[in-house]
């Protein structure tokens, strides 16, 4: 099989009741709690969360760096909970490269290679492969310190690849990376991971590149999955506060009284008495907040129809309006508290300023009632 070869069935990783507790000063800490988890054949799912949630302890759960403390790893139905890392179909790439500094660019790659005993034909045929395939034909002598980082990169992606794993693992391996680069080397993980149709579990708490890369993400907080869905699923229907002020910005304000109907809640929020989405779970609440996302605030010279009140939402003061080329973003003083709004493209002659009186409101149907 080439290198450009998909695999189509292969590559299911299915996490049952997976715990990992850590001996430390103060007794046991639990840093993965009972998480469930399963991937699909050849989609990217992105471990997202922020640092201590337990994300990269999962990670090297799957690649049997660590052992779990109890519960289950399968990967296409068969238990690999208790093997050597050397024993599973998986590559690591790790966030420092970990590239044999003595070593040329083609030795690197075929280094997993010969340690299989792999005759030397077939692994020149590999290597070219996949050095071809990554753009690295032209650095195959040079020595790793000769390179760039993100050639670097290139290289410990490379090596990975030409071991035709079942499944790919990343550990944050962007990070080193200056921002420009980042941007360009996730266009190219996510290029090559879709092209070959390899699993991939990928480990990041940078909310961007997941939002970025991922088929799927899972967001992670105290050891725990907050939500598991799309990109579009996690940003636009977040299920609890966590995870909408992870993902993105958001502005939290009270919904005042609140009549739940089924998936959805009427509230009343700026204002306004309107009829918004509801998380799962809010009928169980004991209290709520309702989400707006900057972008989904609307923004308007305040009305002359009163020096107090607004028929266009809440009226407001601009705290501070800050051009970013292409949004503005203000922080508006309410009596709701302080809303961040954000208004692309701007027009620069209505751009607002600090001082400026303002109405603000937002469109129910991007409103959502989450339990606080």
């Amino acid at each position: 099989m080439s290198i450009t070869e998909r695999h189509h069935d292969s590559g299911r990783i299915r996490l049952v009741n997976l715990v990992k507790e850590f001996e430390g000063r103060d007794g046991l800490t639990r840093a993965v709690d009972s998480i469930n988890l399963e991937t699909r054949p050849g989609e990217l799912v992105t471990l997202l969360g922020p640092s201590g949630c337990g994300k990269t302890t999962t990670l090297r759960m799957v690649a049997g760096f660590e052992t779990p403390t109890s519960g289950e790893i399968t990967l296409d139905g068969a238990d690999v909970t208790r093997l050597t890392p050397d024993k599973r179909p998986m590559s690591m790439v790790f966030q420092s490269y970990a590239l044999f500094p003595h070593l040329s660019v083609y030795d690197n790659v075929a280094y997993g290679l010969r340690l299989r005993k792999m005759d030397k034909a077939a692994i020149d045929e590999a290597v070219q492969s996949v050095l071809t395939s990554m753009d690295l034909v032209k650095f195959a002598k040079r020595a790793p310190n000769q390179l760039s980082g993100g050639q670097q990169q290139r290289v410990a992606l490379a090596r990975a690849m030409v071991m035709r794993p079942k499944v790919l693992l990343f550990d944050e391996p962007l990070s080193n990376l200056d921002a420009k680069l980042r941007v360009q080397m996730r266009s190219e993980i996510r290029s090559v991971q879709q092209r070959l149709g390899i699993t991939a579990l990928y480990v990041t708490h940078d909310q961007d590149e997941a939002m970025a890369l991922s088929d799927r993400i899972v967001v992670m907080n105290h050891g725990r999955i907050e939500q598991v869905g799309t990109p579009d699923e996690i940003y636009r229907s977040p299920e609890t506060v966590f995870v909408a002020d992870f993902i993105g910005s958001a502005n939290f304000l009270d919904p005042g009284h609140v009549t739940l109907l089924d998936d959805r809640a009427r509230v009343d929020v700026l204002g306004t008495q309107r009829e918004i989405p509801a998380a799962p779970g809010s009928a169980e609440a004991s209290s709520h907040v309702v989400l707006v996302r900057p972008e989904s605030v609307v923004v308007r010279p305040a009305q002359a129809d009163g020096p107090e009140e607004s028929v266009h939402g809440r009226r407001g003061r601009i705290l501070s309006a800050v051009f970013y080329g292409s949004l503005v973003e203000y922080e508006i003083d309410t009596d709701a508290g302080t809303i961040v709004a954000e208004v692309s493209d701007p027009n620069p002659d209505e751009v607002l300023a600090e001082g400026d009186v303002v109405d603000v409101d937002f469109p129910a149907s991007r409103g959502r009632l989450l339990p606080a």
